[in-house]
């Protein structure tokens, strides 16, 4: 008996020619080499090699599970910038920020609320935070803060933060028509008056702190937090003291340089400074000479909120970090585009800049030690 042959195609069939398959292997072998040569294919898009390095691991690395982030003194120009930045990545798909109800300005008076409407109308395109996107709290009552940060899943805080006294904004936690609070900014509101505050030394400033992350941890939902040492700051590891006892993970950032502000900012400028980030481990930090802080070129306010932004959606939540910022050797103050960028798809044009920045390795303490780093004001 005689075994029957197995036909795979026909080629005479009217549907399969000898031509027709022949161009079904090339194409077939081009995508195979292709996804290969490039770490394959994502989402209907080639990854290159440099965006596998940069692969997200924070909420961006889950776009679909949207975050509901909270920043506390929305108010100063530093805080109104964060918040700005947030709102506009909550808009827009991939970035794993939440745009309902988020993000939520948190302040202790109505002043936050107008200084923080200032900047998003003139920096982010008549952007508003309405009074479901604000709310006041008191800052010496831990429950109070509780009940206005449930459900969301990061913060931003500062640590020193500017501070002005104002009336309590009527209906809200005042005791009395005439009680009196101070009300905190991020890092610095244009013309508050400072008279008759406590000093930046003072330790009011780290009681708001420890009240603030206690109401955080408690709350139930929070997962991470980010702050930013403020210039007011005289001792950081007080800060970073109280930051280890809530054990809470964080990303703890230290400006390397003075802070200055770019007064024609608008966000489709993009970032002017792809920053010099150096990641050091969580607990300790090491001392900045006071020469070398001097000497350091300034960094643009605007430049370390999209870092506060892109730090969320790209480090992992699950672990605790210090961040050093420090204006990059090559600023891109120079740079003038050839023709008009779109920036109706970008929550910051230039962030992928910072999201190079922020892959830096982290530098350990025998490091340090071997090289002489340096790093605390």
């Amino acid at each position: 008996l005689q075994r029957p042959t197995r036909r795979v195609l026909e080629s005479n069939h009217p549907m399969v020619s000898s031509s027709s398959l022949f161009f079904f292997c090339a194409a077939a072998a081009a995508f195979s080499a292709d996804a290969f040569s490039l770490g394959g294919i994502e989402g209907g898009r080639r990854l290159t090699s440099l965006q596998m390095l940069n692969e997200p691991k924070g909420c961006a690395s889950k776009p679909f599970e949207k975050k509901k982030i909270c920043v506390f003194g929305a108010g100063g120009y530093l805080g109104s910038t964060v918040f700005g930045f947030l709102q506009r990545a909550g808009a827009l798909y991939g970035t794993g920020i939440s745009g309902q109800s988020s993000p939520r300005a948190i302040a202790a008076t109505s002043s936050s609320a107008e200084a923080l409407n200032k900047v998003l109308g003139s920096a982010f395109k008549l952007a508003y935070a309405g009074e479901d996107l604000v709310r006041l709290i008191d800052t010496s009552d831990v429950d109070h803060i509780i009940e206005r940060v449930k459900s969301y899943d990061a913060a931003v805080l500062g640590t020193v933060y500017q501070l002005e006294k104002r009336t309590v904004t009527l209906n809200t936690y005042e005791k009395s028509p005439n009680d009196r609070t101070y009300d905190f900014y991020l890092d610095e509101k244009y013309g508050a008056w400072e008279n008759d505050v406590p000093s930046d030394d003072s330790e009011y400033h780290a009681q708001i702190f420890t009240n603030a992350l206690q109401a955080l941890v408690e709350s139930g939902s929070m997962k991470h937090v980010v702050v930013v040492e403020t210039p007011r700051t005289c001792d950081p590891m007080v800060f970073i003291n109280i930051l280890e006892e809530a054990g809470i993970p964080y990303t703890y950032l230290r400006i390397k340089g003075k802070l200055i502000k770019d007064i024609s900012f608008s966000f489709d400028k993009g970032v002017k400074d792809s920053l010099a980030v150096s990641k050091f481990q969580p607990g300790f930090i090491y001392p900045i000479e006071a020469e070398v802080y001097e000497n350091e070129r300034p960094v643009y306010r605007e430049d370390v909120a999209a870092l506060v932004v892109q730090s969320l959606m790209s480090l992992d939540w699950n672990e605790s970090r210090i961040l050093e910022v420090a204006s990059s050797p090559n600023p891109l103050n120079n740079f003038v585009p050839t023709k008009k960028q779109r920036t109706d798809r970008d929550w910051c044009f230039n962030s992928a800049l910072l999201e190079n920045s922020l892959n830096s390795e982290t530098i350990s303490p025998a490091q340090i030690k071997e090289f002489g780093i340096s790093t605390q004001r």
